[in-house]
């Protein structure tokens, strides 16, 4: 086998990677003034629930909790939410593949004269918060353009908060790792880092399987789906708690 030089910094998502997972819609409603605001909107229920899901995990990163139990319970969440939502999002592009950034915990060669680069948990963190917030920003363009019937436009915004989430999950997936490296090859970081990727894929199923739907980052802002759900019944107090209170924040 040829040895890998240099550290892996892309994952390349195939389309279609959860097409078997049986996906969740939204509820519908009996209070009329969803229901108007609904009509005066077609089309804009899922990305608005999409955008202010992404406004819930951008307020909980792992590291805000104590405990390494209620760090790793939010680190799923947000991770298996989010790269299905992603791949929800970029399956419109009509590639194979949508590429994504694999979490960045080391940079380097196996090169004599390679500079070996470890990111900090501090910069890591930035990093990821910067990922949330394009995705914000596109969530937000794409609600825009559906409410003023340019679709085109819808697209391409659809297309970029799915990289920004798929990112920002990714990121979060090895929030753990920066800081706690250094004693490894960045390439060896970085093969770590993938191969905990790829089993994150396998995991979405899985968890898809227990909560009986496949997750989503809208699920996060509806309180009887299975993703809202299955945190009320299964996560840490804290989590648990700070979730709740955070949901409230995105009505």
């Amino acid at each position: 086998m040829k040895e890998i030089i240099q550290s892996p910094k892309q994952f390349n998502l195939q389309h279609g990677q959860f097409d078997s997972l049986d996906d969740w819609t939204p509820y519908k409603t009996d209070e009329q003034p969803l229901i108007l605001a609904r009509r005066a909107s077609p089309g804009t229920l899922m990305p608005s629930q999409e955008l202010r899901g992404v406004g819930v995990m951008r307020q909980l990163p792992p590291e805000r909790f104590e405990s390494t139990n209620s760090q790793r319970y939010m680190r799923d969440i947000i991770a298996r939410t989010g790269i299905s939502s992603a791949s929800y999002d970029l399956d419109i592009d009509e590639r194979m593949f949508s590429t994504l950034q694999l979490g960045r915990v080391a940079e380097g060669q196996r090169a004599p004269e390679s500079e070996l680069r470890y990111t900090s948990p501090e910069e890591f963190a930035a990093r990821t918060d910067a990922y949330f917030a394009g995705a914000e920003v596109a969530g937000a363009n794409r609600v825009t353009a559906l409410k003023g019937g340019d679709r085109e436009l819808a697209f391409d915004f659809r297309r970029k908060a799915g990289r920004h989430i798929g990112n920002a999950a990714l990121s979060t997936l090895v929030y753990d790792m920066p800081g706690r490296m250094e004693h490894l090859h960045p390439v060896d970081v970085q093969l770590m880092v993938r191969e905990r990727t790829l089993t994150l894929l396998g995991e979405v199923a899985e968890y898809a399987h227990d909560i009986g739907a496949r997750p989503s980052v809208a699920q996060l802002v509806e309180p009887d789906s299975p993703v809202a759900v299955d945190i009320r019944r299964h996560a840490p107090r804290d989590v648990r708690r700070a979730y709740e209170a955070t949901a409230k924040q995105f009505p």
